[in-house]
């Protein structure tokens, strides 16, 4: 293959990338019925960023939830331990 024929094919090549390229961003960028345009995608880019700050607040809360649960978890079991261990304290020493 010669050079001008490689460069011939190249550049063929290159062209149906160009005219792939171009029918994609038509139809992203399209304003009609079943394209997609800039607004909606601007949009669906607010909407999305939205759910994800109300998703990260929800966590949040959850996270400080099991925090404060923990620790009550924690205290109960401090309490109880306190419990059985003055229960034992009163408790006679039965024979064996």
């Amino acid at each position: 293959m010669t050079q001008a024929d490689a460069l011939q094919q190249a550049t063929k090549r290159l062209d149906r990338a160009l005219g792939q390229l171009e029918g994609f961003l038509r139809e992203v960028f399209a304003e009609q019925e079943g394209g997609v345009s800039i607004a909606a995608l601007k949009e669906q880019v607010r909407f999305l960023t939205e759910e994800r700050d109300r998703l990260l607040h929800d966590l949040d809360v959850e996270r400080n939830r099991a925090r404060r649960l923990a620790a009550a978890n924690d205290e109960v079991s401090d309490r109880l331990e306190a419990v059985v261990s003055t229960i034992k304290e009163l408790m006679p020493a039965s024979p064996g």
